[in-house]
């Protein structure tokens, strides 16, 4: 995987705003789930900030490997994240369509 800052903001980007769609996408579907979905849209939307100013923030020198290792780091934080927040919102479609749920 390439640990470079530009493919790192492009897989934060990526992910969040994946959750962000798919949180939208729901609320417009569910909207008596609006409490959940909104406080889950602006968890992803804080996040996907955070990381970006993590992203350009740091105290490493450039093309080292800690960098490196730091950016990875973020990527991993963000894969776990949004991972997370997308089961949430598969848990609310499962909830109103029983033939998604798991066997």
């Amino acid at each position: 995987m390439d640990n470079s800052r530009e493919s790192t903001r492009n897989i934060v980007q990526e992910l969040m705003n994946e959750v962000i769609e798919q949180g939208f996408h729901e609320l417009v579907s569910r909207p008596q789930e609006s409490t959940r979905l909104n406080i889950l849209i602006q968890s992803a939307s804080n996040k996907l900030g955070e990381q970006l100013h993590r992203i350009d923030h740091h105290e490493f020198r450039e093309g080292s490997k800690e960098l490196q290792e730091y950016w990875s780091s973020i990527t991993t934080a963000v894969e776990k994240e949004s991972l997370e927040m997308l089961t949430e919102i598969q848990r609310i479609q499962q909830q109103y369509n029983p033939r998604l749920k798991r066997i």
